[in-house]
Protein backbone atom coordinates (compact mmCIF):
# COMPACT_ATOMS: atom_id res chain seq x y z
CA UNK A 1 0.00 0.00 0.00
CA UNK A 2 1.58 3.28 -0.81
CA UNK A 3 0.36 6.57 1.65
CA UNK A 4 -0.30 9.64 -0.23
CA UNK A 5 -0.84 13.11 2.18
CA UNK A 6 -2.72 15.33 0.13
CA UNK A 7 -2.22 19.35 1.14
CA UNK A 8 -4.34 22.21 0.60
CA UNK A 9 -2.04 24.68 -0.09
CA UNK A 10 1.68 24.67 0.13
CA UNK A 11 4.72 23.60 2.29
CA UNK A 12 5.92 27.11 3.52
CA UNK A 13 8.18 26.13 6.74
CA UNK A 14 11.46 24.56 6.10
CA UNK A 15 11.22 22.34 8.94
CA UNK A 16 8.60 20.93 7.73
CA UNK A 17 10.39 19.32 4.54
CA UNK A 18 12.83 18.48 6.81
CA UNK A 19 10.05 16.50 8.63
CA UNK A 20 8.43 14.51 5.85
CA UNK A 21 12.16 13.70 4.03
CA UNK A 22 12.46 11.74 8.22
CA UNK A 23 9.29 10.38 8.29
CA UNK A 24 9.48 8.90 3.97
CA UNK A 25 13.07 7.38 5.62
CA UNK A 26 11.50 5.65 8.32
CA UNK A 27 8.65 4.38 6.40
CA UNK A 28 10.90 3.51 3.12
CA UNK A 29 10.91 -0.28 4.52
CA UNK A 30 7.14 -0.56 5.07
CA UNK A 31 5.69 1.90 2.33
CA UNK A 32 6.28 4.42 -0.14
CA UNK A 33 5.08 7.93 1.26
CA UNK A 34 4.09 10.95 -1.34
CA UNK A 35 3.16 14.10 -0.67
CA UNK A 36 0.68 16.07 -2.90
CA UNK A 37 0.41 19.97 -2.55
CA UNK A 38 -3.17 20.99 -4.60
CA UNK A 39 -2.03 24.56 -3.99
CA UNK A 40 -5.37 27.18 -3.47
CA UNK A 41 -8.33 25.42 -2.94
CA UNK A 42 -10.53 24.82 -6.16
CA UNK A 43 -13.48 22.53 -6.56
CA UNK A 44 -13.12 21.81 -9.96
CA UNK A 45 -9.37 20.38 -9.12
CA UNK A 46 -11.18 18.48 -6.45
CA UNK A 47 -13.93 16.91 -8.54
CA UNK A 48 -11.75 15.76 -10.74
CA UNK A 49 -9.80 14.14 -8.59
CA UNK A 50 -12.68 12.44 -6.83
CA UNK A 51 -14.14 11.24 -10.13
CA UNK A 52 -10.65 9.62 -11.25
CA UNK A 53 -10.45 7.12 -8.04
CA UNK A 54 -9.91 3.62 -8.19
CA UNK A 55 -11.07 0.75 -6.08
CA UNK A 56 -8.32 -0.15 -4.10
CA UNK A 57 -7.84 3.61 -2.83
CA UNK A 58 -9.12 4.47 0.58
CA UNK A 59 -9.73 8.50 1.29
CA UNK A 60 -9.71 9.59 5.21
CA UNK A 61 -9.70 13.84 6.19
CA UNK A 62 -7.69 14.44 8.58
CA UNK A 63 -9.94 16.79 10.70
CA UNK A 64 -9.96 17.57 14.17
CA UNK A 65 -14.08 16.43 14.22
CA UNK A 66 -12.98 12.54 13.65
CA UNK A 67 -11.89 9.30 15.02
CA UNK A 68 -9.20 9.55 17.86
CA UNK A 69 -6.72 7.06 17.66
CA UNK A 70 -3.84 6.19 20.33
CA UNK A 71 -0.67 5.34 18.41
CA UNK A 72 -1.37 1.63 18.67
CA UNK A 73 -4.80 1.62 17.64
CA UNK A 74 -3.85 3.78 14.31
CA UNK A 75 -0.83 1.13 13.55
CA UNK A 76 -3.12 -1.79 13.88
CA UNK A 77 -6.11 -0.17 12.16
CA UNK A 78 -3.69 1.19 9.48
CA UNK A 79 -1.85 -2.67 9.43
CA UNK A 80 -5.45 -4.35 8.27
CA UNK A 81 -5.68 -1.64 5.63
CA UNK A 82 -2.69 -2.87 3.95
CA UNK A 83 -3.59 -5.65 2.66
CA UNK A 84 -7.47 -4.59 1.34
CA UNK A 85 -5.69 -1.19 -0.39
CA UNK A 86 -3.59 -0.26 -2.85
CA UNK A 87 -3.15 3.41 -1.90
CA UNK A 88 -3.93 5.57 0.93
CA UNK A 89 -4.88 9.10 0.51
CA UNK A 90 -5.08 11.11 3.73
CA UNK A 91 -6.18 14.80 3.00
CA UNK A 92 -4.87 17.76 5.32
CA UNK A 93 -7.06 20.75 4.96
CA UNK A 94 -5.71 24.25 6.05
CA UNK A 95 -6.46 25.87 9.30
CA UNK A 96 -10.10 26.84 8.29
CA UNK A 97 -10.45 22.77 7.39
CA UNK A 98 -11.62 20.89 4.33
CA UNK A 99 -13.83 21.70 1.72
CA UNK A 100 -17.70 20.35 1.56
CA UNK A 101 -16.08 18.22 -1.53
CA UNK A 102 -13.40 16.66 0.10
CA UNK A 103 -15.67 16.13 3.24
CA UNK A 104 -18.15 14.34 1.20
CA UNK A 105 -15.92 11.86 -1.20
CA UNK A 106 -14.05 10.69 1.88
CA UNK A 107 -14.77 7.65 3.49
CA UNK A 108 -13.59 8.27 7.18
CA UNK A 109 -12.42 11.26 9.06
CA UNK A 110 -9.26 10.40 11.72
CA UNK A 111 -8.57 13.09 14.63
CA UNK A 112 -4.52 12.80 15.00
CA UNK A 113 -4.88 15.88 17.18
CA UNK A 114 -7.28 19.07 18.81
CA UNK A 115 -4.13 21.05 17.38
CA UNK A 116 -4.65 23.17 14.31
CA UNK A 117 -0.61 23.39 13.23
CA UNK A 118 0.65 25.12 9.78
CA UNK A 119 2.64 23.38 7.68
Amino acid sequence: MHIKIVLQGKIRRPWTVSWIEEYQKRLSNQTPLEIIEWGSPSKNKEEKFFASVKPGERLIALDEGGKVFDSRSLATYIGEMIPQYRNLYLFVGEAEGHSQTVLDNVKERWSLSGLTMSY
